[in-house]
């Protein structure tokens, strides 16, 4: 097996390869949601998360198979000493060595831009799992996936919660746009992602510092990716103050299925209901935006409580579980021997 490092923006075949097989490991890995389309996946692959310099790698059999892919994060800005993992084994080479040659691999990488921390995740008790134990890897934060179905029960909910948002919430006025932010509120929707970051995470893991160029690199991604996003804001009357902020991102070739970005409340402006009343606005936007969409999800820490309880209260339920996985690069250095 040799491994070799490509430029998915330059060779769109091999990006494509790598695409189906990480579509194919999906069905077993995460069967309970839809894979990414190719656009979404390509955007990921070319771009990174937010500007974060990523390598790209391959792992080809000897006669020439594709058997394993992996994308490698090394964050330059913050977490300079971690690095994120995502390895991709195709099912028929699955249970002899390629996840393992894959993560000693990336190890070495992570060693030469002197990382000391792996970090990846996983379904609980799916494949994955299983694997990162058998490495030696150490789960760390638990966080599960919630998804609401848009149908007449979720539908009934929306009135009572709207009133009770709009009583709680009173001296706010709702915003919202499409697309990239409006130049007048690109700071201050920097400081609402940035409000986010003391939600609960990995002790391993310094929050992003968001300023408008890493915003901006965010946005490039999504339009690379051809997604719709939609953002719906909470606005001080007082002092014009951004206080809540909700983001929802559409795939237009999975639209039965939005995702839930963030859904940040500034401090100074918690408990007015602002995380309620924004993501009950951004539910009747789409009703009539987005009208094929069926199912929205979302990913919460299982220690975030307040904003467990506002998607209790629209009918989330939970669909899956999973967990932060870490392991010292030095460990996953030892994997080489024995590849």
């Amino acid at each position: 097996m040799r491994l070799e490092r490509f430029d998915p923006s330059a060779d769109e075949s091999r990006l494509r390869a790598c695409y189906e097989l990480v579509a194919e490991a999906q069905r077993v890995d995460d069967p309970n949601a839809p894979p990414d389309s190719f656009g979404a996946f390509r955007g990921w692959w070319i771009y990174g998360m937010a500007g974060i310099p990523q390598q790209t790698w391959l792992a080809m059999s000897d006669s020439g198979a594709l058997v394993g892919c992996y994308v490698l994060e090394l964050p330059e800005r913050e977490n300079r000493a971690n690095a994120s993992l995502f390895p991709f084994v195709t099912l028929s080479a699955r249970r002899r060595g390629v996840g393992t040659a894959l993560v000693a691999h990336a190890a070495e990488q992570s060693e030469r831009a002197g990382r000391v921390l792996l970090m990846s995740n996983a379904r609980v008790d799916a494949p994955g799992a299983a694997f990162a134990a058998a490495i030696g890897a150490r789960a760390s934060l638990p966080y599960a996936r919630r998804v609401l179905d848009l149908g007449d029960a979720s539908r009934a909910r929306l009135p009572g919660l709207r009133a009770d948002a709009a009583a709680q919430g009173a001296g706010y006025t709702l915003r919202r746009w499409t697309g990239p932010a409006p130049d007048d509120l690109v700071e201050q929707v920097c400081s609402l992602f940035m409000a986010m970051e003391d939600a609960p995470h990995e002790d391993s893991v310094e929050p992003f510092r968001w300023d408008p160029a890493r915003l901006r690199a965010a946005e490039e991604r999504g339009l690379a990716q051809g997604s719709r996003w939609y953002e719906v804001a909470a606005i001080h009357d007082g002092s014009g103050d951004m206080a809540a902020l909700t983001q929802v991102e559409v795939d237009p070739d999975v639209d039965a299925w939005a995702r839930q970005d963030i859904t940040a409340v500034a401090r100074p402006h918690r408990g007015h209901h602002l995380g309620l009343a924004v993501k009950v606005a951004m539910v009747d936007w789409l009703a009539d935006a987005e009208p094929q969409v069926r199912q929205i999800h979302t990913f919460n820490a299982v220690q975030n409580d307040h904003m467990i309880a506002v998607n209790t209260d629209l009918g989330y339920r939970i669909s899956d579980y999973f967990d932060s996985f870490e392991l010292d690069v030095a460990a996953a250095r030892k994997l080489v021997a024995a590849r």
